[in-house]
């Protein structure tokens, strides 16, 4: 798909509206845009410190959590309400089309460099703020759209983490 967008965006013909719409734009993003972000930002990670050790739990071991007491219905809806709040922010810059890979690209390559649920954690948010600064430099310094160079940067990274892991055993 990142490879159908990059071409696209070199070729003529696209209309300007459905291309940013499918595909994002951070050029499309408005100020208010960017501020409601970072406070919707925020907020999902205050709300995922506090409730760690239940979302956890529940990730884990739903039977168990159920058995202990927890409110699994309430936690598993904050999870698909997080989950649709990252989707409905990285709509405008990624576009309907690649949004998944922006959650599912820093799982996956967490997943690979550690084995606990904390290091995953954080190495997938770490993972995507790298991802997401190195492409948005490609897309400046080659003029790609910014969603695909993102998408891009993440899969140049998962090629050298399964490279790196395959000859060093990380």
């Amino acid at each position: 798909m990142t490879i159908g967008v990059i071409i696209t965006a070199l070729t003529s013909g696209f209309g300007a509206d459905s291309y940013n719409y499918m595909f994002g734009s951070i050029l499309a993003m408005k100020k208010s845009d960017v501020i409601l972000s970072l406070i919707l930002s925020i907020a999902l990670v205050t709300v995922y410190i506090i409730f760690y050790n239940r979302l956890f739990l529940i990730s884990f071991d739903e039977k168990f959590a159920k058995s202990s007491g927890i409110n699994v219905s309430f936690y598993q809806f904050l999870i698909a309400l997080i989950t649709a709040l990252v989707v409905v922010l990285g709509m405008r810059m990624m576009g309907t089309l690649l949004i998944s890979s922006l959650i599912v690209f820093p799982a996956i390559i967490a997943k690979k460099l550690t084995n606990s649920f904390k290091g995953l954690v954080i190495m997938s948010s770490f993972t995507s703020i790298i991802c997401f600064l190195a492409g948005i430099l490609v897309s400046f310094y080659i003029n790609l759209p910014a969603g695909a160079s993102i998408v891009l940067v993440y899969m140049i990274l998962l090629v050298i983490v399964n490279i790196l892991k395959s000859v060093n055993k990380i």
